[in-house]
């Protein structure tokens, strides 16, 4: 149950971008309160590559050195293309030491990152933590009201009062549903396989990042010997592969691979995940802000999720704070600059997202063409390679 019923700052969502967001605006002095932070945390097999420019914002909450222990470093990335294509394109390693970095980012564990913030949070002066979940908010005026699972009675104390709500609950976000905010969906014929192997080789710090025509199929570094693996394929044939034992399911891998990495053997848990492309149509409504996955989801391309909703959380964190300082409503004017900020930058990810994997399922030969000329030349031209590094933290494909 909640301490406190009235606050300036309401987080609902307890993953690493609503985390991140209560950590920041109780360091810029608002009374804050994050619901729906699990009190045991699964390990479902899920990992996050997050860039430099994520992991430098994170230090700024006094996260990010930790979380770098707990990962493992990106030193480079190399595109494989087995699409069977008939132009296929070169496959193309981008390294970090190149322009002039230890690495692109680190690799970590979803669960690990749930910890190590929500433990930071717990100890965040100015911030309430609770795993009590969401029934609905309602838009006062010069306050949002959010009512809690199982909350009849208004002095039960679970009704919480915030002059600003952020919307941090992912896809399904009640938060956005109940700000009147519609979203676009686009649905996928493709699925993703998750979970992290034991490999004989070593995988050097080196991404591997192999093109199909079902979509990305990607070992990233987990430690020693070890790599994080999401496989993208059709939906049924991904539900077949799922229902596997782990042993007949590691040779697989070690067959779609061609063993480049050795024999490999699965640890932990086989995740399936449907692909699926979200886009709110607006990041804020009233006193009623949304960041990461409650605004914008879309597949593994590029390592943008988590990356993409840390710039919102970074961008809100510096335009409330700047407004609290300075006197202004948090829940005002502030909001409107901060969609301002990142409408753009979404709306373009997502676009390019869609496309690149549109492109790569499409078995079109204008856009296999196109594929192997670009990546031709970023391997062929070393100052266009350093370029697109420079603009796209650990992936050359996306800037940061």
């Amino acid at each position: 149950m909640m301490t406190n019923r009235s606050c300036d700052a309401l987080v609902v969502g307890g993953g690493a971008a609503g985390l991140a967001t209560a950590i920041g605006l109780a360091q810029a002095g608002l009374q804050t309160q994050i619901i729906g932070v699990p009190d045991s945390i699964r390990d479902d097999g899920r990992s996050a590559a997050l860039f430099q420019s994520s992991l430098t914002f994170l230090d700024t909450l006094g996260v990010g050195e930790t979380l770098r222990a707990s990962g493992a470093k990106l030193s480079a990335i190399r595109l494989i293309d087995i699409t069977g294509a008939l132009i296929r394109a070169p496959t193309v390693t981008f390294k970090a030491a190149e322009i002039g970095q230890e690495a692109f980012g680190w690799n970590i564990a979803n669960a690990a990152i749930i910890e190590i913030m929500a433990a930071a949070a717990r100890n965040t002066p100015g911030l309430t933590v609770s795993s009590a979940l969401l029934a609905g908010i309602e838009d006062e005026g010069e306050q949002v009201l959010a009512r809690l699972a199982g909350s009849e009675n208004p002095e039960d104390g679970k009704r919480i009062r915030a002059r600003l709500v952020i919307g941090a609950d992912g896809q399904n976000s009640r938060v956005r549903e109940g700000a009147g905010i519609a979203h676009r969906v686009k649905d996928y014929p493709q699925s993703a396989l998750t979970c992290r192997v034991r490999h004989a080789k070593d995988h050097e710090d080196v991404s591997l990042e192999f093109h199909t025509r079902e979509g990305p199929f990607t070992f990233v570094p987990a430690g020693q010997n070890r790599s994080a693996l999401v496989w993208v394929m059709q939906p049924e044939k991904a539900k077949v592969m799922h229902a596997l034992a782990p042993e007949a399911f590691a040779q697989e891998i070690t067959r779609r691979s061609s063993s480049i990495l050795g024999k490999v053997a699965v640890e932990g848990n086989i995740g399936l995940v449907p692909m699926r492309k979200l886009l709110a149509e607006r990041l804020v409504a009233g006193r009623i802000a949304l960041v990461g996955e409650a605004a914008h989801a879309f597949p593994p391309i590029g390592a943008q999720g988590l990356n993409l909703g840390l710039k919102d959380v970074e961008a809100l964190v510096r335009r409330v704070g700047e407004a609290f300082r300075a006197g202004d409503d948090p829940g005002g004017a502030c909001l409107v600059r901060y969609a301002q900020d990142r409408q753009l930058d979404v709306k373009t990810r997502s676009a390019g997202v869609d496309i690149l994997n549109s492109a790569l399922i499409a078995d079109h030969l204008p856009a296999d063409i196109a594929r192997a000329i670009g990546l031709g030349l970023m391997r062929d031209i070393g100052p266009l390679r350093r370029v697109m590094m420079r603009a796209g933290g650990w992936s050359p494909l996306f800037s940061p």
